[in-house]
């Protein structure tokens, strides 16, 4: 039975390997796993998490290779539904001249993770989970939007704790105004949302601490976390707000350091939820309401362990294969400088 279920896209990423060249250019790539729900479950995965994947792959052979990477992390892929009409969507990923990634293009006609259907959700799975995480790539379109609604009705049923990463790839949608009203339309379905800044400032015109903390009060989140990049996060909170610093690596590229960074606020949240899914005050108390109970204290210690899996994340080319166990995240702590948080 996984603790933690996480539904949406799982794709194959073609990354081209010639530094500078855009996708026009472009000649020669290599295949890669990728799609942020799925990397955050290959991320809680590793850190020792029991994990499912709730989604749709293609019955070809992408669809089973991406299958089988669930599988060697030893995710649960009874939630996974193989489409035989489907195909695999494709991300194109071209790297510029400092090394940095960036999304080129997206195919987008009958590809399978779009497809997902509400009757292939398995209520049995939401009854002993704690965590149902999403990103808002699933609510573009029919029928997968309503596939992850539905999720989100049985998640609030069964009292877990929502989490929500728009993670905005504006590539797939009609356009930017339809992303951001869709993004703000759902902000309010989630207990824990985690934006970058740029998403903070597309979707309320600022990049500011005051533009973040109207954010979560308009949407009545009790919390949500802004990173930002190498310098850390910042989190805001029902009990306050908190910058919590990064930490200083050598920077190879930063492809998947967001999911793996929600891999580590998640799997530390679960250490409070766990407690409380194992009594009987579970009866009387949602995973939202303990989230809204926490300290300041206990989310900064939270949000320092996420920046850590996001900072190794970053010191290794791609997303899945950079991905640290949880052996990986203690050695790197206990290895480096732990910085003091403003």
């Amino acid at each position: 039975m996984a603790d933690v279920l996480c539904l949406g896209e799982i794709l194959v990423d073609w990354v081209c390997t010639t530094h500078g060249a855009e996708l026009e250019e472009a000649q020669s790539f290599t295949k890669a796993p990728g799609g942020a729900p799925a990397n955050t479950a290959v991320g809680l995965a590793r850190q020792g998490i029991k994990t499912g994947f709730i989604g749709r792959v293609s019955k070809d052979n992408f669809g089973h290779w991406l299958k089988s990477v669930l599988k060697e992390d030893n995710i649960d892929v009874r939630g996974v539904v193989e489409d035989p009409e489907a195909q695999t969507r494709m991300a194109y990923v071209v790297t510029m001249q400092n090394g940095d990634r960036k999304l080129a293009e997206f195919t987008k006609i009958s590809c399978a993770d779009a497809l997902l259907q509400p009757s292939d959700l398995r209520e049995e799975m939401f009854a002993t989970a704690s965590v149902l995480h999403f990103g808002s790539i699933s609510l573009i379109s029919n029928p997968a939007a309503e596939a992850t609604k539905k999720a989100v009705e049985l998640a609030k049923k069964h009292k877990m704790l929502i989490s929500y990463d728009p993670n905005v790839r504006l590539a797939l949608w009609p356009n930017a105004q339809a992303c951001k009203e869709t993004i703000l339309n759902t902000l309010s379905l989630a207990d824990l949302v985690k934006i970058n800044e740029d998403e903070l400032e597309f979707l309320t015109g600022s990049r500011t601490i005051e533009a973040a903390q109207a954010l979560r009060e308009a949407h009545n989140l009790p919390l949500l976390i802004v990173t930002l990049d190498l310098r850390g996060a910042m989190f805001f909170h029902t009990h306050g707000s908190k910058n919590v610093r990064g930490f200083q690596i050598d920077m190879v590229e930063a492809t998947g350091a967001g999911d793996g960074f929600n891999s580590g606020v998640i799997g530390g949240l679960l250490k409070y939820l766990g407690k409380e899914r194992n009594s009987a005050a579970l009866a009387k108390a949602s995973c939202r309401a303990i989230l809204e109970s926490l300290e300041i204290e206990q989310i900064e210690e939270i949000v320092q362990r996420a920046n850590a899996i996001g900072a190794i994340t970053c010191t290794k080319a791609g997303a899945i294969p950079a991905l640290p166990t949880k052996d990986e995240v203690e050695a790197f702590l206990e290895t480096v400088y732990v910085p003091t948080n403003v």
